[in-house]
């Protein structure tokens, strides 16, 4: 693993690598708008500014409110190719942390099916007639159910990085929760890290609805929206320095090697230029079409980077080459034509619905 990512891997390996991390890129967004919109609505919820600021109608929150329940099924259904990647990539791995957190990581499903429906829930007009109680309990349970689903899929990550023996350790033991001197400190840099994700789609958001609704520049919210994403930022360089402490030294060589090492510098050189231009949208107080493609360039640039140095730091702890052979029987198997053309045809139904869309509301808007 001394070439380049994901070079110098036999083809297999390296088709499966490439697609995992361009796929699970996709997941990421989508994920990043769900964690941090729950987040953010939760917030609002509990803290909602009294009569005065009433921050819970303001227009991201109007925004998150609207689109949480489309993000979330976007979230999921861009989950399910990186998962199948990962069965094939690691199969033994991935199956086996399952399978040891038995009930516990079943659990997802229904706290996913909860946290769905609640974001339907809290988008309703029906919840205007609630007492305040009860819509802060809906706000928060929302964030709680995919707090909880990132929790899982971080335990579950770390577990299937150990050696057999701590598999059986495991095992006998009565807990199903997974212990870990990583697990806090990574929960929470991903976590933080969704903040500026989420703040970039809801600008685009907003820079569509303004401008299709033909009305002035909310320059209030998109100072707001412009410290959010900063203070996300820097959150996220903290909890990387919290990571980075909670790493066995070893792991210095993982990420400066030739394999990440260039996919690290890519990760940093995003949380410039979205530190850069998100200064300047701040300074503006516009969301300047210009300033928002360079922070979305930005942006994925810090997810694909970090992706990779994720993807390499869990390939320091698996013997790959043990692997090479069930990854070439399983190109073998037959299906990639197919996988490819309904990929295409999805990408391109997916955008012509947003193109109808666009249309009906700009009809509706003349």
């Amino acid at each position: 693993m001394n070439t380049l990512f994901p070079f110098g891997f036999p083809f297999p390996t390296a088709f499966y690598l490439g697609f995992y991390i361009l796929t699970l890129v996709i997941h990421v967004i989508f994920m990043n708008y769900v964690l941090a919109g729950a987040g953010y609505l939760a917030v609002v919820s509990v803290f909602t500014g009294g009569r005065t600021v009433q921050r819970q109608n303001t227009p991201t929150a109007l925004v998150l409110r609207d689109w949480l329940p489309f993000a979330i099924s976007a979230a999921i259904t861009a989950g399910v190719a990186p998962l199948l990647f990962i069965q094939i990539l690691y199969k033994e791995n991935f199956y086996t942390a399952n399978l040891l957190l038995s009930h516990r990581w079943m659990a997802i499903v229904p706290v996913l099916i909860v946290g769905f429906y609640l974001s339907y829930l809290l988008k309703s007009k029906t919840i205007e007639r609630w007492p305040s109680i009860l819509r802060v309990l809906v706000g928060v349970g929302v964030f709680a159910c995919f707090l909880f689903t990132a929790y899982s899929w971080t335990e579950n990550h770390l577990l299937s990085t150990e050696d057999p023996g701590t598999w059986s350790d495991f095992y006998v033991s009565p807990s199903f929760i997974y212990q870990h001197p990583q697990l806090l400190p990574r929960m929470l840099l991903w976590s933080v890290g969704a903040i500026p994700t989420m703040v970039t789609l809801v600008a685009w958001q907003l820079r569509y609805k303004t401008k299709s609704d033909r009305v002035d520049s909310l320059s209030s919210e998109n100072r707001r929206l412009s410290l959010l994403a900063l203070a996300g930022i820097v959150l996220s360089l903290a909890c990387g320095g919290f990571y980075y402490s909670a790493m066995d030294s070893s792991m210095d060589r993982i990420m400066t090697s030739s394999l990440a090492l260039l996919y690290l510098i890519i990760a940093v050189l995003g949380l410039m230029v979205q530190s850069f231009s998100w200064t300047v949208v701040l300074l503006r107080q516009r969301l300047d079409f210009r300033w928002l493609t360079i922070t979305t360039i930005g942006l994925v640039m810090t997810i694909l980077g970090m992706s990779v140095v994720r993807e390499a730091i869990r390939l320091s702890t698996i013997d790959i080459e043990a692997l090479y052979q069930q990854h070439e029987a399983a190109t073998r198997v037959g299906g990639l034509f197919v996988f490819l053309a309904f990929f295409i045809v999805n990408a391109a139904l997916i955008i012509w619905c947003f193109v109808l869309v666009r249309r009906n509301a700009q009809s509706l808007s003349r």
